[in-house]
């Protein structure tokens, strides 16, 4: 007997250009999504942020109007920026019920206190339930998505039945989903990896080869797997698609903020140039914060941390970060 799924009506938070590429996944299994925008004016905006010569489909339905959009909806998927998660949080909990589901697909650690978006929303939102949250995480560029190229992800819940149901929403041949019961694992996985990112991209902005930068992208990955694992996450999650996976993708794709704006930083770019010159939110940059605020909770050397902090901000140049990891070179 086939199984039968809950979920009918999904709403993504956030029309991010991730936000626009996982609803352009869930349409084409002819599930509804409506995407929640930040006012009217963007609702009635169209515009394609993956293909810019093209508008989104019209299987995607756009609103502003969040007290009809979650009384109708099962499913929230998270899409926003990970800084703004509280203040976003805020505005929808006079509208969430308790049989809300949500999917954690930003990624990030909150600056000022270090926490999982998880746990955030287990503060913000005190009807949610921990076995009504997932989070996914996964080399996942949204472009080559949009495009149909092939991927894996890793959905992460407490809830097999949930994952169960999302699997059947989300995934096509293009595009596999693997169960992890590991939240922490996952989250800090898809956080983390950002900081590598920002180095591997440093290196190409050094222009020092790709010999180089492998050698970088290996020694600071095992910086971010003591930091995850002595937060509680299972070093083999992070050796995965949330984290190994999505780092690899990320460090030397040109469709990586994050890479890209390491590689301007290590062009001897200010970091307030960077957003500009990118035209997006660079999350990685918060996120190193982010981690040094995790590190002090867990007792954990923050030194590699410390001197990102220092290149991103030009107070070191940018080779000082390299010499820590690899040693002198010449």
């Amino acid at each position: 007997m086939k199984e039968s799924f809950k979920i009918s009506d999904i709403t993504v938070v956030g029309n991010t250009t991730w936000g626009q590429a996982l609803s352009y996944l869930i349409q084409k299994k002819n599930n509804k999504v409506t995407i929640l925008c930040r006012n009217t004016s963007e609702a009635s905006d169209r515009s394609n942020k993956i293909e810019k010569s093209q508008n989104l489909s019209e299987n995607i339905h756009l609103s502003s109007d969040i007290s009809k959009t979650l009384n109708q909806t099962d499913l929230l998927i998270l899409t926003f920026p990970s800084q703004t998660t509280r203040k976003n949080l805020q505005i929808l909990k006079p509208y969430f019920k308790s049989s809300h589901k949500l999917l954690i697909a930003s990624k990030g650690i909150e600056k000022s206190t270090g926490k999982r978006i998880s746990e955030m929303i287990l503060e913000e939102l005190p009807y949610c339930k921990k076995e009504n949250i997932a989070v996914i995480s996964g080399p996942n560029l949204a472009n080559e998505i949009y495009n149909g190229k092939s991927t894996s992800s890793v959905i992460a819940s407490e809830n097999i039945n949930f994952y169960n149901e999302l699997k059947n929403i989300i995934e096509s041949n293009n595009f596999k989903t693997y169960f992890s019961n590991d939240i922490t694992g996952v989250e800090l996985g898809g956080a983390l990896k950002n900081i590598v990112t920002i180095g591997a991209g440093i290196c190409d902005g050094l222009n020092l080869g790709n010999n180089l930068k492998g050698a970088f992208i290996s020694i600071a990955f095992s910086e971010i797997v003591k930091i995850a694992t002595k937060a509680g996450a299972n070093p083999i999650t992070i050796s995965g698609l949330s984290g190994l996976g999505d780092t690899l993708a990320s460090s030397y794709s040109p469709l990586s903020r994050n890479r890209k704006a390491g590689q301007l930083i290590g062009e001897k770019n200010s970091r307030n140039s960077l957003k500009t010159k990118i035209g997006n939110i660079i999350e990685g940059l918060d996120t190193i914060y982010g981690a040094k605020k995790l590190s002090n909770t867990i007792s954990h050397n923050t030194e590699f941390i410390d001197l990102m902090i220092k290149v991103c901000d030009s107070k070191v140049d940018a080779i000082e970060l390299i010499k820590f990891t690899i040693g002198e070179i010449d």
